[in-house]
């Protein structure tokens, strides 16, 4: 019954005990098209893992408006943190097509770690990789864009100790998200 769980990128590095432990805590829902499966807002404390079907992450814009801003199709996890460290969500999810998810909450995952110490574990650790990954990406996003005018001459000279050219407090953003403030 793993085999929603072998095509996951999350979950690529998983012995098949362990996708076996972590499909044995999680619950199957089901959804219509039109549902929705949470709200911009609400408290969160459970992943999802879509199976079956998609769903549309959507945000409010300024005129409003719901604004579609990615498509979850089979495979996607979404929410992956909550279940660690429970927020409010930061997108409304609604079904795009009829959509079976795999959910797993805190609650679970307390569970897990007292009966399937090894899965959890697992769980955590690939979440926590994850999460570095993409601020390793953000990292390199804000590199890219404070360079973009740089030539390669800039490039190869050693910057001064500090950034003249930015406010302090743009400075202080940018330490603090290379973890060097």
């Amino acid at each position: 019954m793993t085999y929603p769980l072998r095509n996951v990128r999350l979950f690529e590095s998983f012995s098949e005990i362990e996708r076996a432990d972590l499909v044995r805590f999680m619950r199957e829902r089901k959804y219509a098209t039109g549902e929705t499966v949470c709200a911009y807002g609400e408290y969160g404390s459970t992943m999802l893992i879509v199976t079956q079907g998609a769903l549309c992450a959507v945000v409010s814009g300024k005129d409003d408006q719901p604004h579609e801003i990615a498509q979850l199709a089979e495979g996607t996890v979404f929410g992956e943190m909550f279940c660690i460290d429970p927020a409010p969500r930061p997108v409304t999810l609604l079904v795009s097509e009829p959509a079976t998810v795999l959910e797993l909450g805190r609650e679970d995952l307390i569970r897990m770690r007292q009966q399937a110490p090894h899965a959890a574990a697992a769980l955590v650790s690939a979440v926590f990789l994850d999460v570095l990954k993409r601020l390793r990406n953000v990292d390199d996003r804000i590199d890219r864009e404070l360079r973009a005018d740089i030539t390669w001459k800039d490039r190869l000279t050693p910057a001064p100790s500090s950034c003249s050219g930015l406010p302090g407090s743009w400075e202080n953003c940018f330490a603090s998200l290379r973890g060097s403030a």
